[in-house]
């Protein structure tokens, strides 16, 4: 997907501006802790549809190498880009691990701890 919205953005004439939403169902994990981790592997996957070598990609669908084509997307798509995402969030004034950061904030034990019981168990919300 992120291939696309590269691609997308590259061949764009006008601003390219494509709205995003993260669909997640949180019944058993952390609500906050598991939209941190897909913004994170969203993170990962956009890092890797930057790094294909798109002129190469080009060629090889051009000459219809379909072996070669997938090749280069899976050279890219194999690669551990997490440090390069890590170290982006960290030059950017942010957590290099935010679940980490999450959990050592007390953020989730303070908030339950200023909420009003109702008596009934609703989750890990």
């Amino acid at each position: 997907i992120f291939n696309e919205l590269v691609i997308a953005e590259q061949k764009c004439q006008s601003p390219f501006e494509p709205a995003y939403m993260i669909d997640q169902s949180h019944n058993i994990t952390d609500p906050v802790e598991s939209l941190m981790s897909s913004a994170e592997a969203i993170c990962v996957a956009f890092v890797k549809a930057l790094i294909i070598d798109r002129q190469a990609l080009f060629g090889y669908q051009q000459s219809n190498d379909v072996l070669l084509a997938f090749r280069t997307l899976r050279d890219a798509y194999s690669l551990d880009v997490r440090p390069i995402v890590a170290m982006s969030r960290y030059e950017s004034g942010g957590a290099i691990d935010p679940v980490a950061a999450f959990r050592e904030s007390g953020w989730r034990a303070a908030k339950a701890a200023s909420r009003k019981s109702t008596g009934r168990a609703a989750g890990i919300v």
